[in-house]
């Protein structure tokens, strides 16, 4: 069993998350911290891992180090419960406790949840408050509406762990008046008694006066502190869930599968002396042998009918593939006619490229001489304009010369005439 100081050190990460709450806190659920060092995994622990695996209690995937879950262990409890209890007072039969159940015992656990079943079962049973519980007993308070949750994916707690152990491992008149009082006055060798919740089931102080054969003591051993709120292993779990009444009764059940193996083996090893002595194995393996002979003939046959069969078309693939290189050389010689053709489409386009640039430039020149004779003409066109307007203007200069000759003509005559008359 492993000591208490070293447990302790393995769950320094999450006791002080754990201390700080209640099984049904009424906040919601808080990812506890990761264990710093694992916990070690003892003999006792081992073989109780390795019982319930044989019995198909737990998974076999499972790791004994881990911490436990509530719904782990509510799944693993109710199993072992229905499957190995015997007496009819402790067993848990789901089939008959679900029977006729109208709600669902807690908010967070629905139907459609894989571990509803056995959930349902406990709070049906009365092995966990619930909202079924509270409903019996009228309460509607604060502590009827932390009783809606489960958690089931919190981790299991040390009292929960004993808890519900507990509850199917004694009988009511086991519990007798005054045990709290009992309890705290032999102090069963824990110096922490007031750290258990007020709310903890008479179960669990009667499991903690059994002393040594207590379930209590078989998980933790020879602790000084409880530390109720801590939470547990999968391999405490396992603890657990082989000691008490199931203890005897595992051992009965794996007695027997032991005991129907043995006897499965002892009827098998019978039977094969028996046919080895009446040859039903040498003729049924001989017959086996004719058939097997008879196959491999049928497929030897195949085989060479195959390999006819592959001959031939060997023979017409070589055929089709004379055939079609003789394309393809015809291919290949009208490519090469298609690239000489191709190479003279190219020096003619070459060419025609060639002659159009020229043809091109000499567009462009024609432009530009056409446009300096646009130029010329336009110049004449001005010129000649001029010279119309200078010619009209000697015209005009003219008209005026002979008009003042005539002029000077008549005054010339005028002045003769006067000055002959004078002489008179």
């Amino acid at each position: 069993m492993v000591s208490e100081e070293s447990v302790e050190t393995m769950f320094d990460a999450v006791n002080d998350t754990m201390a700080s709450e209640t099984n049904h806190s009424t906040g919601g659920e808080r990812k506890l911290g990761r264990i710093i060092i694992p916990a070690a995994v003892d003999s006792i622990q081992q073989e109780a891992i390795v019982m319930l695996k044989k019995l198909e209690i737990i998974e076999d995937d499972i790791k004994a180090d881990e911490l436990c879950t509530r719904r782990e262990y509510a799944r693993w409890l109710v199993r072992a419960n229905s499957q190995l209890e015997r007496n009819p007072k402790h067993r848990i039969a789901p089939s008959v406790v679900l029977a006729g159940s109208t709600i669902t015992a807690f908010d967070d656990v629905n139907v459609e949840d894989p571990d509803f079943g056995s959930i349902q079962s406990l709070a049906e049973a009365g092995i966990v408050r619930s909202k079924l519980l509270n409903e019996y007993f009228g309460l509607d308070d604060l502590r009827g509406q932390e009783d809606a949750n489960f958690f089931p994916e919190r981790f299991l707690s040390r009292q929960d762990l004993i808890k519900w152990k507990a509850k199917l491992e004694y009988e009511s008149y086991d519990v007798l008046p005054g045990i709290n009082e009992e309890i705290f006055r032999n102090n069963v060798g824990f110096m922490d008694m007031r750290e258990i919740s007020s709310e903890a089931s008479e179960e669990l102080f009667v499991d903690m006066l059994a002393g040594n054969k207590s379930i209590l003591r078989k998980v933790f051993g020879q602790a000084k502190r409880f530390q109720p709120n801590k939470p547990s292993t999968k391999a405490q779990a396992a603890v657990a869930l082989t000691s008490g009444r199931m203890k005897e009764a595992i051992h009965a059940e794996l007695s027997r599968l032991e005991a129907e193996n043995s006897l499965r083996k002892t009827v098998m090893d019978e039977i094969h002396t028996e046919l080895l002595a009446r040859g039903d194995i040498q003729s049924y393996w001989d017959k086996k042998m004719e058939e097997e002979k008879g196959r491999g003939l049928e497929v030897e046959g195949a085989y060479n009918a195959a390999v006819h069969d592959l001959e031939e078309e060997k023979i017409v693939q070589e055929s089709t593939l004379s055939e079609f290189l003789k394309k393809k050389a015809a291919i290949d010689c009208q490519k090469q006619l298609l690239s000489s053709l191709e190479e003279e489409v190219n020096e003619m386009s070459e060419r025609f490229a060639y002659e159009r640039a020229k043809h091109l430039d000499e567009q462009h020149n024609l432009q530009g001489i056409l446009s300096d004779l646009q130029v010329k003409h336009e110049g004449m066109l001005d010129v000649k304009s001029i010279l119309e307007a200078e010619k009209e203007a000697l015209r005009i200069l003219r008209s005026w010369i002979e008009d003042e000759a005539r002029k000077s003509q008549a005054r010339a005559k005028v002045l003769e005439e006067v000055g002959r008359r004078w002489k008179w």
